[in-house]
């Protein structure tokens, strides 16, 4: 192992370096708004706190407004358990409600199966006398937006409690069941009714009951043998997931942390037709067929891959990208989002599939950023017949000064809102191409095209000078876009995030600019508006108008390390751990009021990038850790507060080397220990001493911004 600069290296024993505790189980309150969920890769269970849910065997909604309630003596109308929800235990791979009433306790207990399209809600009822339960649901037989079925039915065994959902062409089965369902309200047949269904079952004693939903009889046949199983396997897969992949100790950021690991790698789901890949988030669809976000999404895989690759699950960062490259359109332009159900359907005809243009040069920068992270230059090489297309598809994009067009490739930061069809240019979409055009100049030059790498670089530079001129000096930013109508709008935004964070820019514009992400016009304790509130079109509730946003914050928090902003960048990731669970237990929202800490309306409770937003800069700002496997070598550039204590890391992955460490913010120095696990590795040491900070308060729900 060779190391440059000074450097306080230790080779330590594993006594040394305690492993970090799992996540965290959370024990709460129950409250009956907010999300919980269980999830597999091939099916869901989505619901809240009291016990209601819909399922999903992917892509079939099968039924939604689950519910159990219990008649409680000889009462005429049973009473729903969703009020009797006193507290949740949420695990990575399940979770449990647990209804108190003084005659009787009952835990239901939700899993999904890892890789099999099996849901579980397992109930321990304790109980001193005879219960006679319900359970309601509505049916839905339905396929994800945008596709649709003809001829759903249903038939009820009565012999062994289960009831068989289908279409008209019979390619889906699903079934719920339990052993000890004995009585249903109807025999629904060949028409779905639009009420509530309702299945009764009794119990004489304590004891368990398992109800078990799945995609075909077989998998319910098989899971039925021991349903206890699904839970076993559920948190035996985590606690390997926690372990293998890179776990961190700090003051006020453990938790969260290993939360936004579990959180993202929940987003894997398989459809037969389509692939596995990475969804954007999930919610409950209530009357609709969209579950959340929960269909694939380039630019959220990308963004996940990022997160993935930095606590090393280099061979799911690839997995994700190969999924877009499977869906890559025959010019070269990356997709922007793919239904699940798109195998019942032509999807590519309907509009969105294509619609954004920051996608394409976005994965050329996240080819190369795994490529290098990872040294997997067999990834490069397999697929470079891809990259160059998309290269190729990007210069079509191009207005003369060689920056991007949204209206020759399509939207970027804007969809919604005010500014929704006035943007010609946004500055979202050019931090995207000068990283992309960076990336490509990599895969390149590690393919050995040295006339594109030299064209490429020739473009990046143009690009660099072309950005200049969107400096507005009088505000120290750079303008969000030049509009169809020949102006510029000039209104400070998070949006400048990507381009001085990765673009590679002016390094006294971008000082300058990341300055302006730390004013209080701009910033939040929960990260950063969209837009400032004194910009023209100013909503701090509008989707795209000035609420806060994980993954603009990401960008954001990356440029304030970069350029001299260590304090402000801070703020945002410790308001990232802080925003963990105000959506539901272990997850972060899609976006949050700009106004006050509090969800954006009818945001998505579990939003992959949101903690993303957590990772990402958590381990390549803050600690610092930016590995280069092809070359062999890890940069340590820790930037930390005085006040945090020591901080701990495990299972950091340099290509085929594993680093495990401790630092100490220090003045004048901070203090780096390093033990590596695998083929030698340069390890490079640019730590700046400690920072000092005021201590930051605990955010509250509702609470206004600054």
């Amino acid at each position: 192992m060779r190391v440059r600069s000074t450097l306080t290296l230790l080779l330590l024993s594993a006594a040394l370096l305690p492993l970090p505790t799992p996540a965290q189980v959370i024990t709460k309150p129950a409250q009956p708004n907010k999300f919980i969920e269980a999830v597999g890769r091939r099916a869901a269970l989505l619901g809240h706190e009291d016990g209601n849910f819909e399922a999903w065997t992917y892509p079939i909604k099968v039924l939604r407004d689950f519910q159990l309630s219990v008649y409680v003596d000889n009462a005429l109308e049973p009473t729903p358990l969703s009020g009797l929800a006193e507290t949740v235990e949420v695990h990575p791979g399940h979770v449990t409600i647990t209804h108190i009433t003084g005659a009787f306790t009952v835990r239901q207990t939700w899993v999904a199966s890892i890789d099999h399209p099996v849901l579980a809600v397992l109930l321990d009822i304790d109980t001193s006398k005879p219960l006679k339960f319900r359970a309601t649901f509505i049916p839905e037989m339905k396929p994800m937006w945008p596709a649709s079925f003809g001829g759903q039915s249903t038939g009820w065994n009565q012999k062994e409690g289960v009831l068989t959902f289908t279409e008209g062409m019979g390619r889906f089965r699903p079934v719920l069941g339990s052993p000890r369902f004995n009585r249903i309200s109807e025999q629904i047949g060949h028409q779905l009714p639009d009420r509530t269904v309702m299945i009764e079952f009794d119990i004489d004693k304590s004891g368990q009951v398992p109800i078990v939903i799945a995609g075909s009889r077989a998998d319910y046949n098989a899971a039925i043998q021991d349903p206890g199983a699904l839970v076993t396997a559920a948190d035996a897969y985590y606690d390997s997931f926690l372990k293998r992949t890179t776990s961190i100790q700090a003051e006020g950021f453990t938790a969260a942390y290993d939360w936004a690991r579990v959180a993202i790698e929940k987003g894997w789901a398989c459809n037969d037709g389509v692939g596995c890949g990475l969804v954007a988030g999930w919610a409950p669809s209530g009357l609709s067929e969209r579950p959340g976000f929960g269909w694939y999404f380039g630019g959220d895989t990308m963004m996940s891959a990022w997160a993935m690759q930095d606590y090393g699950d280099f061979e799911g960062a690839r997995a994700a990208l190969e999924f877009l490259l499977d869906h890559q359109r025959a010019d070269g332009k990356v997709m922007h989002e793919w239904t699940q159900s798109s195998a019942l359907l032509d999807w590519p005809k309907y509009p969105y599939g294509y619609y954004h243009a920051d996608t394409t040069p976005l994965f050329l920068f996240s080819a190369a950023r795994y490529a290098r992270q990872s040294g997997d230059l067999d990834f490069v090489h397999k697929h470079w017949a891809r990259f160059e297309q998309s290269y190729r598809f990007c210069l079509t994009m191009l207005d003369d000064d060689g920056l991007l067009s949204n209206v020759k490739g399509g939207a970027a930061a804007v969809e919604t809102g005010a500014l929704s069809g006035k943007v010609a240019r946004d500055i979202y979409l050019q931090g995207a191409w000068l990283a992309g055009l960076a990336g490509f100049v990599d895969l390149a030059a590690w393919q050995g095209q040295k006339a594109l790498e030299s064209e490429a670089r020739t473009r990046l530079a143009q690009a660099r000078e072309a950005i200049k001129p969107w400096f507005v000096p009088e505000k120290n930013i750079f303008a969000f876009a030049q509009l169809k109508d020949g102006s510029r709008y000039e209104a400070n935004s998070g949006w400048q995030g990507l381009l001085l964070s990765r673009g590679g820019i002016d390094p006294t514009l971008a000082a300058k600019a990341a300055a302006s992400l730390a004013l209080p016009t701009l910033a939040t304790p929960w990260g950063t508006r969209m837009f400032a509130t004194d910009s023209p079109f100013y909503n701090p509730v509008g989707y795209n108008d000035g609420s806060v946003w994980p993954f603009v914050t990401a960008q954001a928090t990356l440029a304030l390390f970069r350029h001299g902003q260590p304090a402000a960048g801070y703020r945002y990731v410790h308001g990232m751990a802080q925003a963990t669970g105000l959506s539901g237990a272990g997850f972060i929202s899609e976006y949050f009021s700009g106004d006050r800490f509090a969800e954006g309306p009818r945001a998505v409770p579990h939003q992959l990038f949101s903690s993303v937003a957590l990772v990402n800069p958590l381990i390549t700002a803050m600690l610092g850790l930016s590995s280069d496997g092809i070359a062999g070598e890890v940069t340590i550039a820790p930037q930390l507060p005085c006040s945090l204590g020591p901080v701990r890391f495990q299972h950091y992955r340099v290509g085929k080397s594993i680093l495990s460490g401790e630092i100490r913010p220090a003045k004048p120095q901070t203090l780096i220990d390093i033990r590596v696990e695998g083929p030698p590795v340069r390890i490079l040491k640019q730590a700046a001493p400690c920072f000092d900070l005021p201590l930051l308060k605990p955010l509250i729900p509702g609470q206004r911004g600054e």
